[in-house]
């Protein structure tokens, strides 16, 4: 749909169930979806648009990794070269390039995992879970593995803990010092990446109790808090 005229321009059918989560590259030239029927499919935004009227144009990528339905993902910076970032109530986000549709990473959790973003520079992924937990994940950790447990127990200093339901937004400010967080327990949470400390609470009564969407901190509000 165009916004300056409100007039349909395409309408895609490929999932066959409930739509969860979109989003763009940052340079818009493709765009990303994640349903209930537990697929992710990449769309070249430009075929779409150019697709004959009545027709469905192909995508360039359909994931079908994941076996329970997307929850949330993602999209790095780099417009077709960047990597996407796609979360599943199967317990595991997994990390894919968008260029060449490859699967990078998959990480397993011991809770489904709601919420997923990463850090401007790439280094880490964070993912919320239906537990209340906020996982970070190391992208540059050595030897690289395809598939990784990620388990609590096992990965001190790298889990924020405070919410007490599940995570349901998040976003990392421009720097990478702060990570903000909303969760189904009515509270946005402010936290020190590095520290894993909480800095700020706020209550947040939202519609139906939940806190959907979060925007990045700009760098000047970042520095002001510390």
């Amino acid at each position: 749909m165009k916004v300056s005229s409100g007039n349909l321009l395409a309408i895609l059918n490929r999932h066959y169930q409930d739509l969860s989560c979109l989003a763009f590259t940052d340079d818009s030239s493709h765009f990303l979806s994640g349903a209930k029927d537990c697929l992710v499919i990449v769309w070249n935004l430009c075929s779409v648009l150019q697709a004959e009227h009545g027709q469905s144009p192909e995508p360039r990528h359909v994931w079908s990794r994941h076996s329970l339905p997307i929850t949330d993902l993602c999209c790095g910076v780099g417009g077709p070269m960047a990597r996407a970032a796609t979360a599943s109530l199967d317990q595991t986000a997994k990390l894919w390039e968008i260029s060449s549709g490859d699967l990078l990473l998959s990480v397993v959790f011991d809770v489904g995992i709601m919420s997923v973003t990463l850090d401007l520079t790439e280094y880490f992924m964070f993912c919320g879970g239906m537990d209340g937990s906020i996982f970070q994940v190391d992208l540059c950790s050595w030897p690289v593995q395809r598939e990784r447990g990620f388990r609590t127990e096992r990965e001190n200093g790298k889990v924020f803990q405070g919410h007490r339901n599940q995570v349901t937004c998040l976003s990392v400010s421009t720097d990478g010092s702060l990570l903000l967080s909303g969760s189904h327990d009515e509270t946005v949470r402010l936290w020190d990446i590095h520290s894993k400390q909480c800095l700020r609470t706020v209550n947040y009564k939202a519609v139906n109790d939940q806190v959907l969407g979060l925007d990045a901190l700009p760098s000047p509000f970042c520095s002001e808090l510390h």
